[in-house]
Order: C-alpha cells, then structure tokens, then sequence
C-alpha cells in the first residue's frame, strides 16, 4: 500500500489517535455465583470515516504491524495494534523518533511506561504493579476528551 513519512503520521496521530490504558471489570452471567473477572489492556488505535481507510492502511504498512478492521454500521473504521511486543517494540521508538507535538505527547509519555510495565509483567499483577498503572491512567484521563464514566472499560 506504501509508507507515510514519521512526521506525517505524528502529526496525524496528534489529531486522531489513541494510547489507551483500560482496565476492565466482567461480569460471568452465565457462572455459578456470577464471578467478577478484572484485568487491564493496553493499545494504541486510531478510528476514523470509512472513506478515509486509505491512511490507515499506509500507516499500518509504515508501523509494520497491527489490524484495520471493517467498516461497522455507524461508517467508521478502528486500526489498532494490542499486541505488546509490537507495542514495545514499534510503536513506541516509532514516537520517541517522531515525537508529538500537541498535548498527546504527556499522553504518550504516561503510555509508554504503561508499555514497559505491561513488558516486564506479561502475567499476574501485584497490587504495586495494578496501584502503578492506575496512577498512569488516572493522570491520562486529563488528556482524554469526553465522559467514560458509563464505559464498560474504566
């Protein structure tokens, strides 16, 4: 498809993309007793109109990694890329030689060393580690737009 130039697509990301840090609470209807399952993920993405899908493909081809889904029913299209290796690997020293320019880059900054944790602890979390990155994503929440308080991922 082709690659975009770095500075392009920090530009671009500084608009439309996402460092996410979720952690999400599941309930099991469908268990005995209706066990609370809570676990946290971590992504970068970027959604944007169907008509533009295009850009997304370039920059996943740039970034070399990661997914852009379908067109769903309300016209948008999501490239996001979840997997931790490529996360560490990729997407960060992609922006720290490309930085941000725009108040995404405290965003960024937070992010990543959710990354870096999420690398080093691939299995269960300590209470340090889980009371670490709820600090990282309560002080990212001042770079997020919008209410999330109905969200299924907190």
């Amino acid at each position: 498809m082709g690659k975009l130039p770095g500075d392009y697509i920090a530009g671009f990301v500084d608009g439309e993309g996402c460092f996410a840090l979720k952690f999400r609470r599941d309930v099991r209807h469908d268990r005995k007793n209706k066990p609370i399952y809570f676990y946290w993920d971590i992504e970068f993405a970027i959604m944007l109109k169907g008509d533009d899908k295009e850009i997304l493909y370039k920059i996943r081809d740039t970034l070399k990694c990661g997914k852009v889904g379908n067109i769903d029913k309300r016209g948008l299209i999501r490239y996001a890329i979840n997997n931790i290796n490529d996360l560490s690997n990729k997407v960060v020293p992609f922006f720290q030689k490309y930085p941000l320019h725009a108040k995404k880059r405290h965003d960024f900054d937070l992010w990543k060393k959710a990354v870096a944790i999420f690398k080093i602890k691939q299995q269960l979390w300590d209470q340090k580690t889980s009371q670490r990155l709820i600090e990282i994503r309560e002080a990212m929440k001042q770079y997020k737009g919008g209410n999330r308080s109905n969200w299924k991922w907190l």
